[in-house]
């Protein structure tokens, strides 16, 4: 009989024993995200065809994706219901995600600048500046 009771007991802690509680959010905070990453997929298409120049074009696109990405996460993923660790490596990779744009941003706006003269490259400041 006590076997019975042990089984038992131990069925019911099983859902509960690492202290994760279902978090159940209501159908319209789902279509509320849903509904901005619609608007936000327009406002992509949209500043594609702004013409800006290829680097600020850029950086609106990888800011408009970095919202998104954010949503997704915090919502249809649950992140944001989900332990403070998993918050820490999904930011996590968003800075070392940031650190390897902020070089091809570097490497873009500088395209231009690097001339080469007589057999040498030179970096033209009035060339960087759009000048």
């Amino acid at each position: 009989m006590a076997d019975a009771n042990t089984a038992h007991n131990h069925g019911a802690d099983h859902g509960h024993a690492h202290g994760h509680e279902h978090h159940i959010s209501p159908l319209s905070t789902y279509m509320a995200v849903y509904g901005a990453l619609l608007v936000l997929t327009v406002v992509t298409v949209g500043v594609s065809y702004l013409g800006l120049p290829s680097a600020p074009s850029l950086m609106v696109a990888m800011a408009v994706a970095l919202v998104k990405a954010s949503l997704v996460a915090a919502w249809f993923m649950h992140l944001k219901y989900d332990s403070r660790f998993n918050l820490f490596i999904f930011l996590a990779t968003f800075w070392f995600g940031g650190s390897f744009f902020l070089f091809t941003f570097t490497d873009l706006s500088s395209r231009g600048a690097i001339v080469k003269d007589n057999d040498s490259f030179e970096y033209r400041q009035d060339v960087a500046d759009g000048q």
